[in-house]
């Protein structure tokens, strides 16, 4: 059986067999996750890749595989399995038994081993924690993907001493400054500061900007709905409904209700870009008590859909107890979620700020503020910097407050001083779309 899911061991050749590989090849937009340059490839590893769906973990393998048969590996050195098809533990462990017997025959002492979906199977861990335990994989190094669910569930903490030099990678949506390239607008990236220095002279692109930005606003960051919109001009509902049942298999696996999580999201939805409480969740759109609203908020917070912005005051102090600001990280869960709670799309200015929320916050510390005027998105630093995003009439102004000395305006389409489009902003904002966390030894 293992054999079918890996012709290179037959020829290098025949990676183009593949289905996976076949579907990346034939795509009419593709790209290189920034990931398979994060896994550690030096034995021992184990690495977690893990991630909403449709963000392209299960193609990041394949061109793993891709890379190693290039820098010319021992094909049968690299096994790939993907586990979707297995019930439990116990036939995961069947499969790892028998590339441990194949790699003996074939006189293979170190190993690639890249196991995709391995949360399909029940108590999957528990087959791979014995095999680490009998120092099956010494030499080895183990690339495992997994939905969303293995992270919350705190399944990754459960191999303290087991990691050697793995590393735990959390995908997400490209960002918007990836999502132009793909369509070949090259513009230099770099940090905030880069950013704030030298946008003037990229002003000439906006209006290429913008048009791939409205694209962006429909389709995020998620690769199938980058795609159906190219082929399209929208996103199917087949990838829709695909991301829906997947986020609806995570809650079932995680055992929460179905019900309360949607109102939880009906609420994000509905209140956008604005304030609110845990209490508005609660008491406006049902969600249990108190406790029960920030329970699920929290879940969407594990499950790596949700930013949570707290409050600030001007010396940069977070007031806790103040009421947040909930924005989803991606404008395709909104438009998905959307359909599935029956609410209406929030306006395109809410979506731009959302993203400007989700940017920010993958490279800063990100709050905001309401002291003498509210202020979207306070990066805080050494000092504090603001940005405001207004697509209406725009009027340039210089504010100071507090220790906040520069408060910037995202607009559509203005551009001065202190006045950037936010199309262009995000362009040259470098955001990866991979995020390495912390492993719990």
């Amino acid at each position: 059986m293992i054999e079918e899911y890996n012709p290179w061991w037959i020829s290098k050749d025949r990676l183009t067999e593949v289905e996976l590989y076949m579907k990346y090849n034939e795509a009419e937009i593709k790209w290189t996750p920034d990931v398979i340059d994060k896994v550690s490839l030096s034995p021992y590893s184990l690495n977690f890749i893990f991630g909403p769906r449709q963000v392209g973990k299960s193609t990041a393998l394949i061109l793993l595989v891709k890379k190693l048969l290039e820098e010319n590996a021992n094909p049968k050195a690299i096994f790939y399995f993907s586990c979707d098809r297995l019930a439990d533990y116990k036939e995961l462990d069947e499969v790892l038994e028998e590339y441990i017997k194949f790699r003996k025959a074939n006189n293979i002492s170190s190993s690639f081993i890249f196991l995709d979906e391995i949360t399909y199977p029940r108590e999957w861990y528990r087959a791979l924690k014995s095999r680490i335990d009998k120092g099956d994989f010494k030499n080895d190094v183990l690339v495992v993907t997994g939905s969303l669910s293995m992270s919350a569930k705190r399944e990754i903490e459960t191999f303290p001493g087991r990691r050697g030099k793995g590393k735990n990678l959390l995908m997400l949506p490209l960002s918007f400054s990836k999502y132009a390239e793909l369509f070949n607008v090259k513009v230099q990236k770099g940090g905030l500061d880069f950013v704030l220095s030298n946008f003037m002279k990229n002003i000439h692109l906006v209006s290429e900007l913008n048009d791939l930005f409205e694209d962006y606003l429909i389709t995020g960051g998620f690769p199938n709905a980058i795609r159906d919109f190219v082929k399209f001009g929208k996103v199917s509902e087949g990838t829709i409904d695909d991301f829906i049942s997947s986020i609806v298999s995570e809650v079932n696996k995680l055992k929460r209700s179905e019900t309360f999580f949607k109102l939880t999201i009906k609420g994000i939805i509905e209140r956008t870009s604005s304030e609110f409480s845990y209490h508005t969740l609660s008491r406006s759109f049902g969600v249990g008590t108190v406790k029960t609203a920030i329970s699920y908020v929290e879940l969407l917070q594990k499950l790596y859909l949700l930013k949570v912005l707290e409050q600030v005051d001007l010396q940069g102090n977070v007031l806790s107890r103040k009421e947040k600001k909930f924005y989803f990280i991606d404008p395709f869960i909104y438009r998905s979620f959307s359909i599935w709670t029956m609410t209406n799309v929030p306006e395109e200015s809410r979506i731009a700020e959302s993203v400007v929320i989700s940017h920010l916050s993958r490279l800063y510390d990100t709050f905001y503020t309401k002291a003498k005027g509210e202020v979207d998105a306070v990066i805080k630093g050494e000092e504090l910097i603001g940005f405001d995003v207004k697509f209406g009439n725009v009027k340039a102004e210089r504010k100071i407050l507090g220790r906040m000395k520069k408060v910037y305006i995202l607009s559509k389409d203005k551009a001065e001083e202190n006045v950037i489009p936010v199309s262009l902003f995000l362009s040259m904002l470098d955001v990866p779309q991979s995020v390495e966390l912390k492993v719990l030894s």
